[in-house]
């Protein structure tokens, strides 16, 4: 695979993330994650959740919460580092502006999340802007 090729794919993994967050889907956030148990999450404001069955149990109570407020992602920016992807990007929940890290691993079956990160942060003074590049 090229570099922008992987870069397309995690960027597609990355969406898709986001997506399942919008839709509430549990089955397809189980499957976007790494089915090893070496994952982790740090959720705003929550303590550091390790390992796979943690983690998969707090999405799942997040997406069947019916007062979460939806989730967009802005800005994506793919590092590539062999079989490991870095994604930075924005997100916005409600009023509030955070600033996420997914970490990828290319595992059989495509690019699968083993980490999510995000805080609050500042917007951009001039909105959401596009990244300038990718870095590689």
């Amino acid at each position: 695979m090229t570099a922008a090729s992987d870069t397309a794919a995690v960027l597609f993994a990355n969406d898709s993330f986001y997506l399942t967050l919008q839709t509430g889907d549990a089955n397809a956030m189980d499957e976007i994650w790494s089915s090893g148990d070496g994952v982790s999450c740090l959720h705003p404001g929550w303590p550091p959740l390790l390992g796979r069955a943690t983690v998969m149990q707090s999405w799942r109570a997040i997406l069947a919460n019916p007062q979460q407020q939806a989730i967009a992602a802005h800005a994506a920016v793919v590092e590539l580092h062999g079989d490991t992807a870095i994604v930075i990007c924005y997100e916005t929940v409600g009023q509030f502006t955070l600033v996420a890290t997914n970490i990828f691993v290319r595992e059989t079956g495509g690019w699968k999340l083993v980490h999510h990160q995000s805080g609050e942060t500042q917007a951009p003074k001039s909105g959401f802007a596009e990244p300038e590049r990718t870095l590689q």
